[in-house]
């Protein structure tokens, strides 16, 4: 099964979780999410979902100088974001347990 199309699905929530732990910038996002094993998210998946997010009132953002390069846009959870957040993680919890339904006897 390709799990690019299952990452689709949850890479807002996963996005939602990583900031949730508190503000942070998108390369340190895209690291955070690879460490944890959604190895098949590219930049520009992140960074989309980050824009989408936003636009939805569900992040706010700053920027703010970096010491090696140029200004980082930080990003933090909205309390919108927190409530889209929970919703999801109930939904995911729900889907969690009625697929281990099916495939544990």
């Amino acid at each position: 099964m390709d799990q690019t199309q299952l990452l689709k699905g949850v890479l807002e929530l996963a996005v939602l979780a990583v900031i949730a732990r508190g503000e942070t910038y998108g390369y340190e996002i895209l690291s955070t999410l690879e460490r944890a094993g959604f190895d098949g998210v590219g930049d520009a998946s992140v960074y989309g979902t980050l824009r989408r997010l936003e636009q939805a009132g569900h992040l706010s953002s700053r920027l703010a100088a970096s010491d090696s390069g140029p200004a980082r846009k930080y990003y933090a959870v909205t309390p919108s974001g927190a409530e889209q957040l929970q919703a999801g993680t109930d939904s995911w919890s729900r889907i969690n347990s009625a697929f281990e339904g099916l495939v544990k006897p």
